[in-house]
């Protein structure tokens, strides 16, 4: 696996989140068993206080030597309420019984030792092994007053406080406290030390099982740079098959696909843009060049010179418009720049369209009317006037060009929510259903013989598109066409 992968990364990732997991999960786990075993130990120290101020209580009565410290022991872990008879210790027999009760001691196991282990107390459900084991790590405390530790005693921990006592007359002793810990604290220290043991094992586990989740969330990355590999503009049919990689990564694939969908149709508009454009262009050269091969046989009359000149006019114009006009789609494709957008008045820029055309109609006989529908001028909108202009003596044209001599073009300028619509009308043969949606597409003629590169239309959708408008297109044969031209009003 190489450091610097996305593989590496996410495996490293992964292991890291759940380190961090494991460590804050044992952070708590920790705090959670020191609350309660401080707990544990405050209650130790509170009992040993206890015995201490009662052992002290008693020698206070009953004297100060070794003698009276065994009886004060005895006494102290008896816990019981004296006879009254017994005057002297009769009270502080009562006190400690009840202080006993509300300490729950019963409960705790209470040895004492003098400091050379001559003497030992211990309470009565203590058995010899607990002496034993209570005795074994004993610890005399010799700069604070209370020592703690866990002893297991018979596969039980039991949490015991080394406390103190020291007296004049009789010397010091140990006081040993214990009792057993919290089941809850316990289980949780025993979690803490199995997660402490277990750590590097998880951890070496989780880094194995990222690498396999790495493996699975990159497949589609490794399939996708396979096929990229494997793509040339021979073939782009190549896809990416769908199959259930997540939501993300089924995103990528679907967007992958898509631009491989979007080169091939690319290349294949390409393909057929090249083979057009060459089909267009060799018509009019080749007519130029026989024209010139036929001159170059023989002399020529003066009258043939010019008739040939002519040809070779009329075909080099045609070149020239096709080429202005293959260099105006690119222009429009990938410079819209060209394009200078101002605001004006749509119904007095149209007037000039349609005068300028009625002269062109007017040469084959052909009326145009114009029927301005419920509009207060001035009707702004924002566009470029150059180019709005090409695209209505494009479609214009092509209306002329298709109306007998003697037919009409009716032209409506209406505004409706927002939109300022154009429709021109014409009384031509019309086109067929299955050729309305191929007439915007660059050379396309239903009619071959029919004069033009089949590129007026194509421009002038472009240019309604980059105006944020559209043309819609409605015709039936023998009864003509209608091109609608909808543009946003400002």
């Amino acid at each position: 696996m190489k450091f610097n992968s996305v593989k590496f990364e996410i495996s490293i990732l992964y292991t890291a989140i759940l380190g961090l997991i494991l460590i804050a999960f044992s952070g708590i786990l920790y705090l959670i068993s020191n609350a309660f075993l401080h707990q544990i130990d405050q209650k130790l120290k509170d009992r040993a206080q206890a015995v201490d101020f009662t052992v002290r209580s008693y020698l206070g009565v009953l004297g100060d030597d070794h003698e009276a410290m065994a009886e004060a022991m005895a006494k102290t872990l008896a816990m019981k309420r004296e006879n009254f008879l017994q005057r002297k210790t009769w009270k502080i027999s009562q006190e400690w019984f009840q202080q006993s009760q509300e300490l729950n001691l019963n409960n705790s196991y209470i040895n004492i030792v003098s400091k050379d282990e001559k003497e030992v107390f211990s309470s009565s459900n203590m058995d010899q092994r607990m002496r034993l084991d209570f005795l074994e790590d004993i610890q005399f405390p010799s700069r604070s007053q209370a020592v703690f530790q866990t002893l297991n005693v018979e596969h039980k921990n039991i949490r015991v406080i080394d406390y103190l006592f020291t007296d004049r007359g009789v010397g010091q002793y140990l006081i040993q406290i214990g009792i057993a810990q919290d089941p809850i604290a316990q289980q949780l220290r025993n979690w803490l030390y199995s997660i402490a043991v277990s750590v590097p094992l998880i951890l070496l586990l989780t880094s194995f099982v990222g690498r396999l989740l790495a493996n699975r969330i990159l497949k589609p990355v490794h399939e996708i740079t396979t096929l990229a590999n494997k793509i040339t503009q021979q073939d782009l049919s190549a896809r990416i098959k769908n199959r259930n990689f997540g939501t993300e990564m089924q995103s990528l694939v679907e967007s992958f696909n898509e631009m491989i969908a979007r080169l091939e149709r690319s290349f294949q508009h390409i393909e057929q843009f090249s083979y057009h454009t060459a089909h267009e262009l060799k018509t009019p050269l080749t007519i130029i060049q026989g024209e010139a091969e036929l001159l170059l046989r023989r002399e020529r009359t003066k009258e043939e010179y010019q008739q040939a000149l002519r040809i070779v006019m009329e075909e080099s114009r045609r070149v020239l418009k096709t080429v202005d006009d293959l260099l105006l789609l690119t222009k429009l494709g990938y410079t819209q720049e060209v394009f200078k957008f101002e605001q004006f008045d749509f119904v007095e820029f149209f007037h000039e369209i349609i005068e300028q055309n009625r002269l062109l109609a007017a040469n084959k006989g052909i009326g145009i009317r114009v029927h301005l529908n419920n509009l207060n001028p001035p009707l702004m909108i924002n566009g470029d006037r150059l180019h709005l202009r090409r695209l209505f003596f494009n479609i214009i044209g092509n209306a002329i060009k298709f109306t007998s001599e003697g037919g009409c073009i009716d032209i409506y300028i209406e505004c409706s929510h927002g939109k300022v619509i154009s429709s021109i009308s014409d009384t031509g043969p019309g086109i067929a259903p299955e050729n309305l949606k191929k007439i915007f597409e660059e050379f396309y003629r239903a009619d071959k013989n029919t004069p033009g590169s089949g590129l007026g239309l194509p421009i002038a959708y472009t240019i309604a598109k980059l105006h944020q408008g559209e043309i819609h297109v409605d015709s039936q044969l023998g009864h003509g066409t209608t091109f609608k031209i909808i543009l946003p009003q400002n």
